[in-house]
C-alpha cells in the first residue's frame, strides 16, 4: 500500500498514513510518545534483568484502508537493536537469511 497507494486486499485507493505511530504515555495522563519498533527493556535488561533505564529504537510506520481496515506495518531503523538482542536466547528475537543457509 506504501507504494501502490492502493489497498492490497480491496484495491480502494483511500487510506489512513500514521507516520510515526503514537500511544499514550502510561506515566502520564496527557502525554504521547513514539511507540518504538522494538520492544523497551533496561539498558543490560536482556542480559541481566536490570529494568532502570530505557532503551528505545526504531519508529513504526502505518497504512490503514479506511474501507476494509487492512492494515501495513513498516519499521525504520531497528536493526542495531534487533541484533543486540538476538544476542540473548530469551528475547525471543532471532534472524534469519535465507539465501545465508545454502
Amino acid at each position: 500500500m506504501r507504494t501502490s497507494r492502493r489497498c492490497v486486499k480491496c484495491q480502494c485507493p483511500r487510506l489512513w498514513h500514521v507516520d510515526p505511530v503514537m500511544v499514550p504515555d502510561t506515566d502520564s495522563s496527557n502525554v504521547v510518545e513514539l511507540l518504538p519498533a522494538v520492544a523497551r527493556a533496561g539498558s543490560g535488561a536482556a542480559v541481566t534483568g536490570e529494568f532502570k533505564k530505557r532503551v528505545e529504537a526504531g519508529r513504526f510506520e502505518v497504512w490503514i484502508c479506511s474501507a476494509c481496515g487492512y492494515t501495513e506495518w513498516y519499521a525504520h531503523e531497528v536493526n542495531d537493536m534487533l541484533a543486540w538482542l538476538s544476542r540473548n536466547p530469551r528475547s525471543g528475537v532471532r534472524y534469519s537469511d535465507a539465501d545465508a543457509a545454502s
